[in-house]
C-alpha cells in the first residue's frame, strides 16, 4: 500500500504542478503573444501574468504572517502590490510571475509535515483561521482558473483536460 497524503501535502504538489506547466508556457511567449488576449475577457496574457503574480506575492505575505516571518502589512498593501505589477511592462510582469510565485510554491513546500497540518492563517474575508490545505487550495483554484486563461492564448482547446487533472492529483 501506498504512503498516505495529506490534503495539504496534495495541494502544495498541485500547486508546484500548476506552477511549473504556466512558467512553462510563460517563458516561451512572445511580446506579441504576451501582449495579446487570453482566455479571461478584456485581459491580456500579461495581465493575467500580473495577477498571478501579485497575487502570490499576497498569499506570500499572508504565508510569512503565519508563520511569524514578517509583521502584518500596512492596510493599503494590497494595493500598493497592485499598483505596482501594473505599472510593470508586459516582460516584467511575466518575469515577475515566474519569480514570486516560484518563491510562494517554495515557501508551501518546505513547510514540516506538522506547520503544514496544525498552522492557522487569518485572512480579513474567512470567519476563522484556514488551514494550510484551504489557505494553498484557494490560491490552488487562482492559479488554476488563470493558468488556463494562459493556455488557451495558445492552445484553444488547452482549458477542458487540465482542470480535469487538476482535481485528480488533489483528489
Amino acid at each position: 500500500m501506498g504512503v498516505m497524503t495529506s490534503l495539504a501535502d496534495r495541494t502544495i504538489a498541485a500547486l508546484r504542478a500548476e506552477h511549473d506547466t504556466t512558467t512553462a508556457i510563460a517563458d516561451g511567449l512572445s511580446d506579441a503573444q504576451l501582449s495579446g488576449p487570453s482566455g479571461a475577457a478584456d485581459w491580456t496574457v500579461a495581465d493575467v501574468l500580473s495577477h498571478l503574480g501579485s497575487g502570490a506575492e499576497i498569499t506570500l505575505a499572508g504565508l510569512q504572517v503565519a508563520l511569524g516571518t514578517r509583521e502584518a502589512p500596512a492596510e493599503d498593501f494590497n494595493q500598493s502590490v497592485w499598483d505596482r505589477w501594473i505599472a510593470m511592462s508586459p516582460g516584467q510582469q511575466r518575469d515577475g510571475f515566474v519569480a514570486h510565485d516560484a518563491t510562494l510554491v517554495a515557501a508551501f513546500e518546505v513547510l514540516e509535515q506538522t506547520r503544514r497540518e496544525s498552522l492557522e492563517l487569518h485572512v480579513g474575508f474567512a470567519p476563522a483561521p484556514l488551514s494550510v490545505a484551504t489557505f494553498g487550495g484557494l490560491r490552488l483554484n487562482e492559479s488554476v482558473q488563470h493558468g488556463r486563461d494562459i493556455r488557451v492564448s495558445v492552445d484553444a482547446a488547452a482549458g477542458d483536460g487540465q482542470r480535469r487533472a487538476v482535481r485528480a492529483r488533489v483528489g
